[in-house]
C-alpha cells in the first residue's frame, strides 16, 4: 500500500508548467528571429561583406560564400519550423529541437567569423532546445484544454 507520496502523485501532477508553455511559445518566436538573422548572415556571407572576419588558421575553414549558403539554408529551415511551432504542429517540436541543435553546431563552427553573434546564436539555440524539450503537453489538441 502506497502512502500517496512521491513523484507524480500530488495535486500538482496534472498541472502544466506555465514557464515551459510560455517558453515554447517564446521558442517559436525566437526561431523566427533566429531564422531571420541567419538568413541575413547568409546573405552577408554570400555577398562577402566586410563585417565578416576571414580566418585562415581554423579547422573548419570554409570560404565566406559557403558559410553564407549554410546560414541561409539553416535560417529558412528554422523560420519554417518556428511557424510550425506557433501553429502547434506536433511534429514541429521534434524538428525544432533537431534544427536548433544543427544551428548550435553551425554557430560554434562560425565562431572565428563573427564571435559575438555566434555565441549569442548558440545561447538562443540552447534555450530553444530546452524550451521545446520541457514542454510535455504540447501534443494535446487546443479544444481539450478548456
Amino acid at each position: 500500500m502506497g502512502t500517496g507520496t512521491g513523484a507524480g502523485t500530488g495535486a500538482h501532477a496534472g498541472r502544466k508548467s506555465t514557464w515551459a508553455v510560455g517558453g515554447s511559445f517564446f521558442a517559436g518566436i525566437l526561431m523566427l528571429v533566429v531564422g531571420a538573422t541567419d538568413i541575413l548572415q547568409g546573405v552577408a556571407g554570400i555577398r562577402k561583406d566586410a563585417f565578416l572576419h576571414s580566418s585562415n588558421a581554423y579547422a573548419y575553414n570554409f570560404n565566406l560564400t559557403s558559410w553564407g549558403w549554410i546560414h541561409l539554408g539553416i535560417g529558412v529551415l528554422i523560420a519554417l519550423v518556428g511557424i510550425g511551432i506557433l501553429a502547434r504542429v506536433p511534429m514541429a517540436r521534434y524538428l525544432g529541437i533537431g534544427i536548433a541543435a544543427l544551428n548550435l553546431v553551425a554557430q560554434f563552427m562560425y565562431l572565428p567569423y563573427q564571435p559575438v553573434w555566434a555565441v549569442v546564436g548558440m545561447a538562443l539555440s540552447a534555450f530553444i532546445i530546452w524550451a521545446l524539450a520541457t514542454d510535455r503537453d504540447r501534443v494535446t489538441p487546443r479544444a481539450s484544454r478548456y
